[in-house]
């Protein structure tokens, strides 16, 4: 469990604080805020550098940045979808998102683009097992999450200014194209230090789009977070509650099928726990016979309150098969971004600290793709016999 206090990270990633308190003073950018600031780097850069920014009085924000470098998909760390999608949401009362202070395109100033948020104080767990929680909260949490999943699959974009934020059908057959063009994207990418190519992320990676283009899920469309988990949402400092929702680079209209599949993971997943054990493994928590004790919910319990929510049951689209494929989905989709942070990293734009780990989270997730996907296609065969 963090409370976002991580330690400055020294690096090529720390920003000119000098010219961040210039541009924040010349566009009077942040109503209250004593200059100057000082910036402090948080984590380790897989993903669009995030920040802390102090002011002189000790008030802290939040700062996110584009990367420094070429950028390998021209789709990827749009920061200014981000700030978008948190303003627009903002005006939804009581919907729990950072208010957002400001918006520079211009690269000039730090760099890149970036944006500035509230800072929420809270709690972010980043252990998938909930351990520092008690089981009794476990379940709240669990809950509150899906809760607030629904609560966003139920806002109308284009009420809140979100129009044309992305396309409202042909959701999956569109990322089908776009990952197999990233994923060629990310093939090629040399190591900065061997010059070796990055290569295919599977080698029955196209096996895998093929299958989903040919079994696609049928169209909805709402505002879907992406990357919906403990670690992008800040929980109440001492309440079992969400309070805010965080990292909202892979937002867009989409089809919710995909944030529900990809939020209840740990439930059905065989790896959810990147690096980790299994949760097939006999002391997960979120085994089904280990449930009652460890406070974690069923899966039906969960699907059923975000069904009473949202008012559309994603485990019945397509007679059930909407969510088989949509698994699969997850899988490649999973693969791919993990794919990408390797091509970062081998480019020199990403830490490498944990870099491994990604490596072994692409074969681990698209293994698991091509094994559904093979499944799927024998039961259909035996189907057709029958």
């Amino acid at each position: 469990m963090t409370t976002l206090t991580s330690p400055a990270s020294k690096s090529r990633h720390d920003l000119n604080d000098s010219a961040l308190s210039k541009y924040i003073a010349d566009n009077d950018a942040i109503p209250g805020i004593k200059l100057p600031v000082i910036s402090t780097k948080i984590g380790y850069g897989q993903s669009n550098p995030t920040y802390f920014v102090d002011d002189a009085a000790g008030k802290r924000f939040i700062l996110r940045k584009k990367p420094a470098g070429t950028i390998i998909s021209p789709v990827a760390h749009q920061v200014d979808r981000e700030y978008r999608v948190l303003k627009a949401l903002g005006s939804v009362k009581g919907f729990p998102v950072p208010k957002v202070f400001t918006l520079c395109m211009d690269p000039s100033v730090i760099g890149t683009a970036f944006y500035i948020m509230e800072f929420v104080h809270g709690r972010i767990i980043t252990d998938t097992n909930l351990e520092q929680l008690s089981p009794s909260d476990r379940r709240k949490v669990w809950f509150s999450a899906i809760e607030t999943l629904a609560w966003l699959h139920s806002i109308d974009p284009d009420s809140i200014g979100l129009e044309g934020y992305g396309k409202k059908t042909a959701f999956y057959s569109r990322h089908c194209t776009t990952f197999s063009r990233i994923e060629a994207q990310q093939a090629v990418v040399k190591d900065i230090k061997t010059g070796k190519l990055l290569g295919r992320a599977h080698e029955n990676y196209d096996e895998i789009v093929d299958y989903i283009r040919n079994n696609l899920p049928g169209d909805r469309y709402a505002i879907v977070h992406g990357d919906f988990k403990f670690d992008n949402l800040v929980l109440h400092p001492t309440e079992p509650r969400v309070i805010a929702i965080l990292d909202w680079e892979l937002s867009t209209i989409g089809h919710p099928l995909m944030d529900v599949v990809f939020t209840t993971s740990p439930f059905w997943n065989e790896f959810s726990k990147m690096g980790s054990e299994s949760v097939n493994s006999e002391t997960s928590p979120y085994r089904p016979e280990n449930r009652p004790t460890s406070g974690m919910p069923d899966l039906d319990e969960l699907l059923d309150r975000y069904t009473q929510v949202r008012r559309f049951d994603p485990r019945k689209e397509g007679n059930g098969k909407d969510w088989e494929v949509a698994k699969i989905f997850n899988h490649l989709r999973g693969g791919t971004i993990s794919h990408g942070i390797q091509a970062r990293t081998i480019s020199g734009q990403a830490s490498s600290d944990f870099s491994h780990l990604y490596f072994e989270n692409t074969r681990r997730s698209l293994d698991m793709a091509i094994k559904s996907v093979r499944a799927m296609k024998q039961a259909g065969s035996d189907k057709a016999r029958l």
